[in-house]
């Protein structure tokens, strides 16, 4: 699949940058498409370089669009079905009102959802989209390198994976260690050194 969606983008000729951009626009929008998966086929096609630099500007346009469509369209939605100062008490006691908090959210989870979920605050829309160009910038980077050096062969791809199987078990058993700490957070209060 990975092969059939990289030659797509590949045969467009000039157009090719524009059909990657376009797919950050899409999981921008459509939440459920991982944005990780479209970096990394930008990276088989165009290489490290142009693949990351393409996916800086798609992945701003997106967050972009994403934002101004929850603020736009959804906050007034929450505010119909919420009265407004229910709707920023509930921001107060969930501690996420401030930009900080949600670039651990966008740094952690790298969500799409996140992103459009983040829009219905009450956060300035420029404070936010910064918040998750940077909090959500060394995915990018990553996801690009991943489908340059490791997407080359589905050979080299699942040693890498393989490879990868002690990561992916320090993360789950460091977990609920890091959920912990966030609930710590959004609550507020912080932990003890």
């Amino acid at each position: 699949m990975t092969e059939a969606l990289t030659q797509f983008i590949t045969n467009t000729g000039w157009l090719a940058p524009l059909y990657y951009i376009a797919g950050f626009l899409l999981t921008a929008l459509v939440p459920i498409i991982p944005t990780p998966f479209v970096a990394a086929l930008g990276g088989k096609a165009f290489g490290f370089f142009p693949a990351l630099i393409y996916g800086i500007f798609g992945l701003g346009l997106g967050a972009l669009i994403s934002l101004n469509v929850a603020r736009r369209i959804g906050q007034p939605l929450v505010y119909w079905l919420v009265r407004p100062g229910t709707w920023k008490r509930w921001e107060t006691f969930l501690n996420i009102e401030t930009p900080v908090v949600w670039g651990l959210f966008f740094f952690l989870m790298n969500l799409d959802f996140l992103v459009l979920f983040s829009g219905l605050t009450t956060i300035q829309i420029r404070k936010l989209w910064l918040t998750a160009m940077i909090a959500r910038l060394p995915w990018l980077t990553a996801s690009v390198w991943f489908g340059d050096f490791i997407l080359v062969s589905d050979t080299i791809m699942w040693i890498a994976l393989l490879l990868s199987l002690p990561a992916l078990i320090l993360i789950a058993r460091i977990r609920p260690t890091i959920q912990n700490w966030l609930s710590v957070i959004t609550n507020g209060r912080f932990p003890k050194p």
